[in-house]
């Protein structure tokens, strides 16, 4: 469970994320694009207004590894490698390809409104390198090329999923399987419509053996989902009085914004229960999330304006990473 009282509230004008960005906790500080703050005081250690990158990455040796990305027409993908210091906030390093051709590629971030798809793009972060799509291996703090692997090596690495993730993922899933997540306790999500459904939410926990153990939906507490993350042994949500969203009164498949009154709720995952409910505040959002979570506390995003950090009443070893964006929104 968490407090009921934010420890420290960060405001900002610019957005706290971009893109399908989320701020991240690491150990001590909070960084989110592009800002960073002490994550036992919130206080602002830097903001800073990046050319290119808007996207996270990784984090190693006190760098951020980032890149861009873009949407133009049908598609969304990412472009280009960046190191930013995370101690300043400052771009240390630009690597989209090696030698005269990765220095040409660079000269193109400069071109207003140029996509740039020439450039290569980071895969994974580990052991101080970048792992890069084209095969390329760098060195993290400087962005000098290490050696060089083959690339279906670099695109067939799996980052290893915490529980949380595995459960997101399974709520899209056609059949959603179930999912481990404690010894003799399985969960999987009820709901009978294939994917993801807005707004709903519906658990069933089992046995090993597939003995029925409990069941839990959203519709119970008359309310409708927001955000959710799976850290053992609690399931913490995000839920609004009211859906966030309403039909457009004239155009068809279009929505507008519907502000409404959130309230945070913990349910144990080992009783199926709530043991936590309590609204965040009196006032009317539209966008309400939760961020990031670790064994030590919990960030909620508001409007992406807003960023609260709620301590988690007793410390855990959670089972999320800072980058694993477990939740559904």
């Amino acid at each position: 469970m968490i407090e009921s009282i934010p420890l420290w509230t960060f405001n900002t004008k610019k957005p706290l994320t971009k893109w399908y960005g989320h701020v991240h906790l690491l150990p001590d500080k909070v960084v989110g694009q592009w800002f960073c703050a002490d994550r036992t005081t919130g206080k602002r250690d830097w903001q800073a207004r990046l050319l290119r990158p808007n996207t996270i990455c990784g984090f190693d040796s006190g760098i951020i590894v980032a890149s861009e990305m873009r949407s133009d027409g049908p598609w969304t993908a990412d472009f280009g490698c960046y190191g930013i210091s995370m101690e300043s906030g400052r771009l240390l390093w630009t690597s989209h390809g090696s030698g005269i051709w990765g220095r040409i590629v660079r000269l193109l971030d400069y071109v207003p409104g140029f996509t740039n798809e020439l450039r290569d793009t980071p895969h994974y972060v580990k052991d101080g390198k970048v792992y890069c799509n084209s095969g390329r291996v760098l060195d993290v703090t400087s962005g000098k090329l290490v050696y060089k692997m083959d690339s279906e090596d670099v695109r067939s690495y799996e980052k290893p999923l915490s529980i949380g993730s595995q459960f997101a993922g399974s709520g899209v899933e056609r059949h959603h399987p179930r999912v481990k997540v404690m010894d003799n306790l399985f969960l999987r999500h009820a709901q009978d419509a294939e994917g993801w459904q807005r707004g709903t939410l519906e658990i069933a926990a089992e046995s090993e053996s597939g003995k029925p153990l409990w069941t839990f939906s959203i519709n119970h507490l008359g309310r409708h989902i927001g955000s959710y993350r799976l850290v053992p042994p609690f399931i913490y949500m995000l839920v609004s009085d009211e859906a966030n969203s309403k039909p457009h009164p004239t155009k068809e498949h279009y929505a507008l914004p519907n502000p409404t009154r959130w309230h945070f709720v913990t349910l144990s995952i080992k009783t199926g229960e709530v043991v936590q409910d309590f609204p965040l505040d009196g006032e009317k959002h539209s966008e309400c999330r939760i961020d990031d979570v670790d064994g030590d506390g919990l960030l909620i995003g508001r409007a992406n304006r807003e960023l609260m950090y709620y301590r988690r009443t007793q410390h855990t070893s959670a089972e999320t990473q800072p980058s694993d964006n477990a939740d559904v929104e």
